[in-house]
């Protein structure tokens, strides 16, 4: 039995109470905390306030007045330090999980309250419902491209099909995908693929499919990119022909104004793959101040609306196509 100095491991900073029985072991850091405060809520870990650990099965020297259960969290349940932090930081009401959390703490939780980690099933779905609240077809999300990347990965395991054709359109306008590097193995795709219940306990690689994938595996750079091909062909004859109204003075006032207004500032920002985008900003201009009736400016409105749902029933269909790696 080693001395703490001379283990290589750290007590966490904040996570480490002396009253405590339960001592988790993650990586480099180790947290003792209240088991009655998580037995509450983990399946997993209420099965183990009954292996209460022999002195000789604690590797390292902690003084305790009271029976210790101590968890060295290794390769068949691979945890992050930093996760069980974020979690602990919930559970200890000192900075809770709420709607407003940012997309790092969110998946953190996600990761670690998942039934392949410390399963907390209640925070779990909690965690779920926010993550899934930040990847809407109302309102993209502006996460840096590694967080996309990482959300794929997390939709994919988690079988969020509504999130996961928002986040491949986010990962398509955002990324060079001729500059993405293919993930080294298939494995790490298959895994990630898989719901969490059927990951292998026995993989060698990437056995928790919450890991942070920062790279796209090669079938989903192929995927975005016929992604892309698909949307240019349906977008361009919308976007490069100026609209028709029941009223020929308000079809005159799109065909004058349709360059400038429309097609220019789509090449410029490169709208003819970002149509979500470029018909939200169709609709945004004030057409009434270039000379359009108030009811052709509602029913184009409406129509450019139409064809953002198209798009995303095109994504869909895609999605269907490609289901084998979904």
């Amino acid at each position: 039995m080693l001395a703490m100095s001379d283990s290589g491991l750290r007590k966490h900073s904040i996570y480490w109470f002396d009253d405590a029985s339960l001592v988790l072991h993650v990586q480099a850091v180790l947290f003792r905390v209240h088991l009655p405060l998580l037995e509450r809520h983990s399946p997993f870990i209420a099965s183990l306030e009954k292996m209460t650990s022999s002195y000789e099965q604690i590797p390292i020297v902690i003084e305790s007045s009271v029976p210790l259960v101590y968890v060295t969290f290794g390769d068949e349940r691979p945890v992050r330090d930093t996760d069980v932090e974020a979690l602990l930081e919930h559970m200890y009401h000192d900075l809770p999980l709420s709607s407003d959390s940012p997309f790092e703490r969110v998946v953190a939780v996600l990761r670690s309250s998942s039934p392949s980690q410390l399963h907390l099933p209640a925070l779990h779905a909690k965690a779920k419902q926010y993550f899934s609240s930040m990847f809407t077809t109302k309102m993209l999300a502006t996460s840096t491209l590694g967080d996309l990347h990482e959300a794929l990965s997390i939709a994919r395991s988690l079988r969020l099909e509504s999130i996961l054709k928002v986040v491949l359109y986010q990962i398509m306008v955002s990324s060079n995908l001729d500059d993405e590097t293919a993930h080294p193995t298939d494995t790490q795709m298959t895994n990630a693929s898989q719901p969490l219940s059927s990951q292998s306990a026995t993989s060698t690689e990437n056995k928790n499919p919450l890991e942070n994938v920062r790279r796209l595996p090669g079938a989903d750079i192929q995927l975005c990119k016929s992604l892309m091909t698909q949307i240019i062909d349906y977008f361009t004859p919308i976007l490069f022909t100026p609209a028709a109204t029941p009223h020929m003075t308000c079809t005159d006032v799109f065909a004058d104004t349709w360059m400038p207004l429309v097609i220019s500032p789509a090449i410029e920002n490169d709208g003819v793959y970002k149509p979500i985008e470029t018909l939200e900003r169709m609709k945004q201009i004030d057409w009434a101040s270039h000379g359009l009736c108030g009811a052709c400016v509602a029913e184009k409105c409406e129509e450019w609306s139409e064809e953002q749902e198209n798009v995303w029933a095109l994504v869909e269909k895609l999605l269907k196509a490609e289901s084998s790696i979904i």
